[in-house]
């Protein structure tokens, strides 16, 4: 959405154009909509994402209602399905507000994290359903001590860079319309503090993934696959994030980069909150066998 500039594709919400479907041509617009707001191929993407949200939304209802009826009584599988039914419907009003406020930065970020704060709990609900489905997975595994302060750490930093990133996307943007000759490598002396920070952030997030991606790697034991698995590409993940970060900073910040650079971000995020999951499920000890 962001890449292709489809965040007002459809300048309305829920319909597009004043339509349920969007229009495929200038004729097909209300009299009252300007000709010149209608972009058939931002318009698609935009409704594209709407339907995609809206399938997304049924998945959840789906799963709430099978965790009432399946799950009642077991407190860790039904109240995240209900949170994530609730934020879901939370996430496509507020879809709306972002529409209607015409792309404010402070509404796309929140936007985005409550995006990321649902996926989390879906991850979270996956995960519980399948241990105790077959309680004995990730049962043997020892950890460090600090493993779940870091774990934990991580992902609310990795949050709160993705918010920061934000603010710097919305900066360049605001940079491209006042100063369309302004040489993209220059970009970020004008942004201010907010981009040093997010540098400062990530290569303190890049150190503290590898450090705990050390102590799950060698100082922990009896790891499954799938612990072994997501700490090794929880640390690809961010490595790669500092090597496009490098390159967004030496080489201007071209759009795909940027697409890169976020679904790295959210993919590391979720990483994270998988292994917190079966941290926290060790510790606790909630073990069904």
């Amino acid at each position: 959405m962001r890449v292709s500039g489809a965040g007002l594709g459809c300048p309305d919400w829920p319909k597009c154009f004043g339509r349920w479907i969007p229009p495929t041509s200038v004729s097909q617009l209300p009299p009252d909509i300007d000709p010149s707001q209608f972009n058939f191929v931002l318009a698609w993407i935009e409704y594209f994402n709407r339907l995609v949200g809206v399938t997304i939304g049924i998945l959840i209802l789906v799963t709430a209602v099978l965790a009432l009826k399946q799950y009642r009584k077991i407190p860790r599988i039904l109240y995240p399905s209900l949170a994530a039914l609730i934020l879901v419907g939370y996430q496509g009003w507020q879809g709306g507000q972002v529409i209607a406020s015409e792309l404010k930065p402070l509404f796309v970020s929140i936007h985005m994290v409550i995006a990321l704060v649902i996926v989390s709990i879906l991850i979270y609900v996956t995960q519980q359903a399948y241990y105790i489905e077959k309680p004995d997975t990730d049962w043997e595994i020892s950890y460090p001590a600090t493993t779940g302060l870091w774990i934990t750490f991580l992902w609310i930093a990795g949050i709160v860079q993705v918010l920061l990133g934000a603010q710097v996307r919305a900066g360049l943007e605001l940079l491209r319309t006042k100063f369309p000759f302004l040489p993209a490598i220059e970009f970020g002396k004008y942004i201010g503090a907010v981009n040093y920070i997010h540098a400062v952030l990530g290569l303190l997030i890049a150190v503290s993934t590898w450090y705990a991606g050390f102590l799950i790697l060698r100082k922990s034991r009896n790891l499954t696959r799938l612990i072994r698995e997501s700490t090794i590409g929880m640390v690809i993940l961010v490595s790669a994030q500092l090597a496009i970060g490098l390159a967004l900073v030496t080489a201007g910040p071209p759009s795909l980069m940027q697409l890169f650079h976020l679904w790295a971000a959210s993919l590391y995020i979720g990483l994270l909150f998988l292994l917190f999951s079966a941290f926290r499920r060790r510790l606790g000890g909630t073990h069904e066998g």
